[in-house]
């Protein structure tokens, strides 16, 4: 995102040129978030603001995202089962720690969280256009493995016969054309490659199970380390 707002077009100075990551991710998120957090920019870049603030203005445009999501969602879970379950609900998920915490991280995950929260949305008022578009931008943008969450919703309606597949086709392979061609023609000039960034992360996570590249935290480091001495020290007792 700091790369969109202060490079433009100018493509050659982006920085993950020289540093892509593991697999390659989407920038349509990142596009949104930017021209949310465009009028913020201007006025900082107007006041000249240290551009460090920058990071505040595209946090807070993402952060918007979720909760004006988020909201939608609660109206929609109100209308079916109540205002006092819905109160209840809210306190529970805003005093949670992951939810407040994350939810203006730009990260894959949190650019999906709104269209997750959309389709839901979509979902409970039984309009499958808007759950199965969505849903598909959310899958084949940024996160595959939501197709196993969202997957269940689909195969729960049409076992209960309120969702046809032939209608399910009719509304699913449209979006999902679109947006695949979305995300690869937009990536693609970005990268400088042909490539499907969220095709290429399921490949390297699930078929070729690579996912331990991504590094391994401390804390696994240590918690690890402890377990085998708990192991060695059971199994000295046995046989020591």
């Amino acid at each position: 995102m700091h790369d969109i707002l202060y490079h433009g077009f100018n493509l050659t100075e982006y920085d993950h040129h020289e540093f892509p990551g593991v697999v390659p991710r989407s920038f349509l998120g990142p596009i949104v978030v930017s021209g949310m957090a465009s009028p913020l920019m201007a006025g900082i870049n107007y006041l000249e603001f240290n551009k460090f603030c920058a990071q505040y203005a595209v946090r807070a445009a993402l952060g918007l995202l979720v909760i004006a999501t988020f909201k939608l969602y609660r109206h929609a879970v109100q209308n079916i089962f109540g205002l006092q379950f819905t109160k209840w609900f809210v306190a529970i998920t805003v005093t949670q720690y992951h939810f407040m915490y994350y939810l203006s991280r730009p990260l894959p995950n949190i650019m999906a969280m709104p269209l997750v929260l959309l389709a839901l949305f979509g979902w409970w008022r039984k309009n499958y256009v808007i759950f199965i578009w969505s849903s598909a931008a959310a899958i084949i943008i940024f996160r595959a493995e939501l197709a196993i969450l969202l997957g269940l919703f689909l195969l729960f309606d049409i076992a209960s016969q309120k969702l046809s597949v032939q209608r399910l086709f009719k509304i699913a392979v449209p979006a999902g054309i679109l947006f695949l061609a979305l995300t690869v023609a937009t990536d693609s000039i970005f990268w400088g490659r042909l490539v499907w960034p969220e095709g290429e992360v399921f490949y390297f996570n699930t078929i070729l199970n690579k996912s331990s590249e991504w590094g391994v935290s401390f804390s696994d480091i240590i918690s690890l380390s402890f377990k085998k001495e708990r192991l060695f020290s059971i199994l000295n007792g046995y046989f020591g």
